[in-house]
């Protein structure tokens, strides 16, 4: 339990209220089609409330296949609407985007892994572009578990922000799960300012496999 009452210390220490702090709400539902095939059904919110209050939205369907117990494929699509329009980021359209995770280390008390993902984006305000990721993920296990999370971004100009966040993951039920975390992001000039943001998401899952709080 002491790394859940550390991210309680430090949501004290950061209040939500401030004008630069975000929060991010999610829901996902992973349904086995079969042994090795999951649909992960994916909504997500975002707020500002020291100023923009909500702002954006999204919603859209990912397949998973198990290719080995230690591989993944990933294909997916959301449709997403934003209301912000202070930066150059993706503010609404449509994302496709594909790629593979890998489970580097796997033992008893914890899992290392890695995600590649290629994505388009088809955006009703500007040009459509290509974004690559690239991350890397420790995670122990339990009942109530901390995991930390290190991703970096790039697009056709090369490097375009890293995203960093830290959590905890309680498994509440079997098919239940919680996540509580935080994310600082980094960005390119131009692309939009540096961000802070607090991190919500319930997962149902029909797979014992673990739900991905970071899709």
């Amino acid at each position: 339990m002491r790394p859940f009452v550390f991210v309680l210390c430090v949501a004290a220490v950061y209040p939500l209220a401030a004008a630069d702090a975000e929060t991010q709400h999610a829901f996902d539902a992973t349904l086995l089609f079969k042994s090795r095939l999951q649909l992960i059904l994916h909504t997500r919110i975002r707020t500002q409330p020291g100023g923009l209050g909500f702002y954006q939205a999204r919603a859209g369907p990912i397949v998973s296949w198990d290719v080995t117990p230690r591989v993944s494929l990933l294909s997916g699509y959301y449709y997403a609407r934003q209301e912000r329009k202070v930066d150059n980021d993706f503010i609404g359209g449509h994302r496709l985007f594909g790629g593979s995770e890998i489970a580097v280390v796997e033992t008893r008390r914890l899992s290392l892994d890695q995600r590649l993902l290629m994505e388009r984006f088809l955006s009703d305000a500007t040009d459509d572009f290509n974004r690559y990721r690239l991350r890397t993920r420790l995670s122990a296990k339990g009942t109530v578990a901390p995991y930390t999370s290190h991703e970096f971004f790039f697009d056709a100009h090369g490097w375009r922000g890293n995203r960093h966040s830290a959590g905890i993951r309680w498994s509440a039920l079997p098919a239940v799960q919680f996540d509580l975390g935080y994310l600082y992001e980094h960005r390119r000039a131009g692309v939009g300012p540096d961000r802070h943001m607090w991190l919500t998401s319930i997962h149902w899952k029909k797979s014992p496999r673990r739900a991905d709080p970071d899709l």
